[in-house]
């Protein structure tokens, strides 16, 4: 088997069947299987399922984070190359044999494109989820090393994703974790920007701000509190609203540097969303400094 794509789900009966129809529909070369892990409490999934060619299908009765749902499918997977996505992507064509290539160049670890998929969300808050979280996940960025990759569209050599691990069991960001432990370990992180995925971003406006609080809380938690020291912090405290700063601006460059005109336009108009982000961002990763209450329980 060359590859097995992994998709957890949890209530996923509103997206999960178009995102098994777009790889069902890839014209490949390559073998495949696909493994949903599902901890729905009802059976619409385990239903849509069963209407899919190359669909294994693993339930569990207890809720999990989808780090364990991808882990489950790791165990479970016969494919050479784990390719894990969100039940709400949908792959467009050429994916799976994209991929397959890039494995086959020597590339053990590496991450797709993520677009917004704007048949399904493109009102003001979808268009600042995703340019707030995937501004180095553009298909028109050139392909590169990278410091980090999204659990949306990863993809990993099997033995590479077993032996480090897999995903650890937190509720949000176990991506950054994953790879901020993969470069410890000296592992190379590759974007590919010819594996597309479009994704749909549903989240409320104040849902979206409440993922860029946590965001930042955690990744204090995950990237830095490890080797923290009060002079550290001290630096932090004062160095916080230039970094915030830092980090949209690269976040606007980035839009307007890699996105056709009419995002490049959509890009100014949302500037204002993006700086009230950063805003966010910012006071979660204080109140993570301040109170040292560990990584957020909140999904």
């Amino acid at each position: 088997m060359n590859i097995s794509v992994i998709i957890p789900s949890y209530n996923s009966q509103d997206t999960i069947s178009a995102t098994l129809a777009h790889i069902c529909q890839q014209q490949t070369r390559c073998s495949y299987e696909i493994i949903v892990v599902d901890c729905s409490s009802g059976n619409e999934v385990r239903d849509i399922a069963a209407h899919f060619p190359h669909v294994r299908y693993e339930h569990r009765s207890q809720r999990f984070n989808p780090g364990e749902g991808r882990n489950i499918g790791a165990q479970l997977a016969k494919g050479e190359l784990l390719i894990f996505i969100d039940s709400d992507v949908y792959l467009a064509p050429g994916a799976l044999d994209a991929a397959w290539s890039a494995l086959q160049s020597g590339k053990k670890v590496f991450g797709g494109a993520l677009e917004l998929n704007t048949q399904v969300s493109a009102d003001m808050a979808a268009y600042f989820e995703h340019y707030f979280f995937n501004h180095e996940s553009q298909a028109l960025h050139p392909p590169c090393k990278r410091n980090n990759l999204s659990s949306a569209l990863m993809c990993f050599h099997r033995e590479t994703f077993l032996n480090v691990g897999g995903f650890k069991g937190i509720p949000r960001m176990q991506d950054t974790e994953l790879t901020e432990r993969l470069r410890h370990q000296g592992h190379s992180l590759y974007f590919c920007p010819d594996i597309v995925g479009l994704q749909i971003q549903d989240s409320p406006f104040n849902k979206v701000l409440k993922k860029i609080y946590i965001n930042g809380q955690n990744l204090y938690y995950i990237r830095y509190q490890p080797n923290i020291t009060a002079a550290k912090k001290i630096v932090f405290f004062l160095a916080l609203p230039l970094l915030g700063f830092v980090k949209v601006v690269r976040i606007i460059i980035r839009h307007l540097r890699y996105q056709n005109w009419q995002n490049k336009l959509r890009t100014i108009w949302l500037t204002p969303a993006l700086i009230l982000g950063i805003l966010y961002w910012i006071g979660g990763f204080y109140y993570a400094l301040w109170t040292e209450k560990g990584i957020s329980a909140e999904r």
